[in-house]
């Protein structure tokens, strides 16, 4: 009789706080963790994102996911990057796997990943 041995380690699950939003219009507020669903049913939720804490925040990162499959949108005080109004609205496609991904640097927020979103 074979015996075979295991040399993959059992993963231990971290629990991680979710914060979720189902107002007409939330401030995503980051104390509350780093993973937030908007998840207004029925209608669409214009969520506002301020800037990070240059010193605080610095490096952090943020997962934001559509719960819903309505075009939730996120105004980012002074925009991706400090860029202003030209990029500062990310909307979300009518798909509730769509989510964005951003990193803190600098006391602003940048994007480094995204599915189903428009940024304008």
């Amino acid at each position: 009789m074979s015996t075979t041995q295991q040399y993959v380690r059992p993963r231990l699950l971290k629990q991680v706080p979710v914060a979720t939003y189902t107002g007409a219009t939330d401030a995503i507020d980051i104390s509350r963790g780093d993973v937030h669903v908007i998840n207004r049913s029925g209608a669409v939720n214009a969520t506002t994102l301020a800037d990070p804490d240059s010193v605080k925040d610095e490096g952090r990162i943020v997962w934001i996911v559509n719960g819903t499959t309505q075009a939730n949108t996120i105004t980012i005080t002074n925009g991706l990057g400090g860029s202003g109004s030209s990029y500062d609205v990310l909307t979300f496609t009518n798909v509730a796997a769509a989510n964005v991904t951003l990193r803190a640097y600098g006391g602003k927020w940048y994007l480094t990943g995204q599915y189903g979103i428009t940024v304008s």
